[in-house]
């Protein structure tokens, strides 16, 4: 790793992560909840910060299923289709994360899916669970819709239904007693077409931030206010910026085990010294007389 200015320089990963849908807004600059910058470090597996449960993603997780069957009863969505129904119970294992592997760049995980009566996608389902009632007072925050836009597009369709559940705190202690009803859950349509008329732009845009950040293994200039966390990180782990750490060890290691196997070796000669040193010493002292200071043995 090597620090330039306000960027650092990694060797390019060989197989980095995808653009998500959750990492798409971000590298547009409209996501105020995170940087290009902390992006980056996750795409090119330079650094992640460490994921943990908390009572919003405990929440979210309980609550979605809740919401599908809202969507069910209240909408009568009975063509919705869960990433389970389409890749069994295990499918973040059988698709490694990623529905879209047909896509080199761009990848993620919808949540739900409205078909037709052959299966093919109609629309795009995200459901969203968020204490922050007054986010969506006038319409669906930005980074939230793009992530569902992103989806659709890589889908090939245009309609998009984002569904929002408003909890109290309560919600967050026990979220396995929340009920979606009119009273705290909403719906809000759009099509891509007409909310992003030039989306491919915006496509383009992060493919081509993926080539000049991605490819190059060069990344986006960081923050020192906002990406603190992940900066303290990187400096406390490297030894020296510019020392290949992990490559010196290896050496250190692969020279320790050739001196253990050299004084294995000679470990009988090392002992047979020392007796004779130590007998050695003990006939010359021994031929000391009163007043010498020294006793010398001449010869071979």
């Amino acid at each position: 790793m090597k620090w330039v200015d306000s960027h650092i320089e990694v060797a390019p990963h060989k197989k980095p992560k995808k653009i998500t849908a959750t990492r798409f807004a971000t590298i547009l600059g409209l996501n105020p909840w995170s940087s290009a910058f902390e992006v980056w470090c996750e795409i090119t597996k330079t650094y992640q910060k460490p994921f943990e449960d908390t009572i919003y993603t405990i929440a979210g997780k309980t609550i979605e299923p809740k919401q599908i069957d809202y969507m069910h009863r209240a909408y009568g969505m009975y063509n919705l289709k869960t990433p389970t129904d389409i890749y069994g119970a295990d499918y973040f294992k059988k698709t490694w994360g990623d529905f879209f592997h047909d896509w080199d760049v761009l990848g993620g995980m919808w949540d739900s899916l409205l078909v037709d009566e052959n299966g093919k996608p109609e629309a795009v389902l995200e459901f969203k669970t968020t204490k922050r009632a007054e986010d969506w007072a006038n319409d669906v925050p930005e980074y939230y819709a793009l992530q569902a836009a992103l989806y659709a597009y890589m889908l090939g369709v245009d309609d998009v239904i984002m569904v929002a559940s408003f909890l109290e705190s309560k919600d967050y202690e026990h979220p396995e007693n929340f009920v979606p009803s009119a009273s705290n859950t909403i719906t809000v349509e759009f099509k891509v077409s007409e909310r992003y008329p030039d989306f491919h732009r915006m496509v383009a845009q992060a493919v081509a931030w993926w080539n000049t950040h991605v490819v190059t293994g060069i990344s986006p200039d960081f923050n020192e206010k906002k990406d603190a966390e992940i900066l303290k990180a990187l400096r406390t782990n490297n030894v020296n910026p510019d020392t290949n750490i992990d490559a010196l060890i290896a050496e250190a290691e692969s020279l320790k085990t050739e001196l253990e196997a050299v004084y294995a070796s000679v470990a009988d000669k090392e002992k047979q010294l020392k007796t004779l040193n130590d007998h050695i010493k003990k006939v010359l002292m021994d031929a000391f007389r009163p007043n010498d200071v020294a006793v010398e043995h001449k010869g071979g």
